[in-house]
């Protein structure tokens, strides 16, 4: 590494913590030793930077534990670390701990391991490939269970793929499995990690995952259908509690004090540029660069440019006063879209990018409000179907990833609300949902089916005049769902 590297002050680690410094730095460490830094590869704002570098000459990760509970956060992630190693389960080793007191943080460096994280495998692996690595991670989690351990943090990133081993990361959420309910315990544990695969999937891989957990325990698998109803409950809170997350200042994104209303920032496209145009959103939806898209009572759209990126605006129009007193109380469209993209994105489910959201407000009551998001260049489904010269292997690849993404949606019970396939862009032979101001997340499924019925129905009456289109589409719908109440109560099991 150059010496040139940013060598650290103070504030500075706080500061790369909260994103606002990026370059690779050299951290002096208490015991004279120089950790540089390459590149940071997690951080938590105000509290942890996690960085890939160098420490003599030995390829090695530093988590760098800052704010006054450092100390605390720091010695809990050793302790994680010793009892995975102590127990015999792979995990990188812990090769250093110090502090630099000059910054008032706590460092622990580890090992690094040439190995992918498991969400990386996963993302690179075909959906129908991917129950073998299922299938080692549920065994990687049994051997935690058998030794009187879980991991709390159960995310995929939290794993290393190393050949035929798993290793396990971030001793922090590492605890004790003891006392009254250790069995329920484990099942929660489990399931926590059965949440974080292929919803459309993971009930036909459920058996043999149950199967392979047993195997690892010695002991009859799990009771099926009480997994299932854990798994669901877990969609459930996991979606709600992130769509509550995104609208405040967290990980993901930044929310900004403004003179106007509420503002809301994508931490990935954050900017000066960003803010700048938030200041004066109206002028993204005319003026130079700017192609209107749709302009009526309820909403006006826009594809507009900030920082050389296309982006589309969606300005929800208040048409009166009573609708605007109406709104006034209400989250606006906007931020209820806004929640539902981060919603779907957790669960893979492909949606154009949130880059931003911003409520005007005047005395506190909700005025206009705004969305900004990726501009995706795609058909919508309609125009997909209507392309004669779309081969036939294609459309019939395209059906079944709508239908996939119906049944990803009635797993999760979420309701669309306007299934127009207009609301369905294909962009290379991948289905994309937008509008999402409708979706609505429901807890009682007997509620939600008939919801969701709704939402088949609303769907297939795109192609009532194309019946090659539509016996395509239910012929995909058939093979995709295991539950025929669906489509017999949508008009299409025949």
């Amino acid at each position: 590494m150059s010496n040139a590297n940013h060598v650290a002050t103070a504030p500075d680690l706080l500061s790369y913590a909260n994103g606002a410094l990026t370059e690779p730095l050299s951290l002096r460490l208490d015991d004279g030793s120089l950790l540089q830094v390459d590149a940071v590869v997690r951080r938590v704002p105000a509290k942890r930077v996690v960085g890939r570098g160098v420490l003599n000459g030995k390829p090695v990760y530093a988590k760098c534990f800052i704010g006054p509970r450092a100390a605390q956060y720091a010695a809990r992630d050793k302790r994680g670390a010793i009892w995975l190693a102590e127990a015999g389960l792979a995990t990188p080793a812990l090769l250093l701990d110090t502090a630099i007191e000059q910054q008032g943080a706590s460092v622990l460096v580890y090992e690094a391991i040439s190995a992918s994280n498991a969400e990386q495998v996963w993302q690179a692996t075909p959906d129908d490939q991917r129950l073998p690595l299922a299938m080692r991670l549920v065994e990687a989690v049994a051997a935690h269970h058998r030794a009187g351990l879980s991991q709390t943090d159960l995310y995929l990133k939290n794993f290393l793929v190393d050949g035929d081993a798993i290793h396990t990361l971030d001793g922090d959420g590492i605890r004790r499995l003891s006392g009254l309910g250790r069995l329920g315990k484990r099942l929660h544990n489990l399931a926590v990690l059965l949440s974080k695969l292929d919803v459309a999937r993971i009930d036909g891989w459920l058996p043999a995952l149950l199967q392979q957990y047993a195997n690892v325990m010695d002991e009859p698998p799990p009771e099926f259908f009480d997994m299932q109803r854990r798994i669901a409950r877990l969609w459930q809170q996991e979606m709600q509690d992130y769509a509550r997350k995104v609208q405040r200042t967290c990980t993901d994104v930044r929310t900004l004090n403004a003179a106007t209303g509420y503002i809301a920032v994508n931490r990935l496209y954050d900017s000066p540029g960003l803010h700048a145009a938030l200041l004066a959103p109206n002028a993204l939806l005319e003026g130079p660069g700017v192609s209107r898209l749709k302009s009526g009572n309820t909403c006006t759209v826009a594809a507009t440019e900030i920082d050389q990126r296309k982006l589309v605006i969606k300005r929800y129009n208040i048409k009166s006063f009573w609708h605007g007193l109406g709104r006034a109380w209400r989250p606006s469209r906007a931020v209820v879209s806004w929640a539902n993209t981060f919603r779907l994105q957790l669960k893979g489910i492909a949606t154009p990018v949130a880059v931003a959201v911003m409520e005007r407000r005047r005395w506190g009551f909700r005025e206009e409000a705004y969305l900004l998001t990726e501009f995706v260049h795609a058909r919508d489904a309609v125009e997909f179907f209507a392309d004669q010269t779309m081969p036939d292997t294609a459309r019939a690849l395209v059906a079944q990833r709508i239908a996939q993404l119906f049944y990803q949606l009635y797993c999760l019970q979420l309701e669309h609300g306007d299934f127009k396939a207009t609301n369905l862009l294909i962009q290379d032979q991948e289905p994309l949902l937008i509008d999402l101001d409708s979706m609505q997340q429901h807890a009682c499924k007997r509620s939600f089916l008939r919801r969701h019925v709704r939402d088949v129905k609303r769907f297939f009456r795109n192609w009532q005049s194309d019946l090659a289109t539509r016996q395509l589409l239910m012929s995909a719908f058939k093979t995709v769902y295991t539950d025929a109440r669906v489509l017999e109560r949508a008009g299409i099991a025949n």
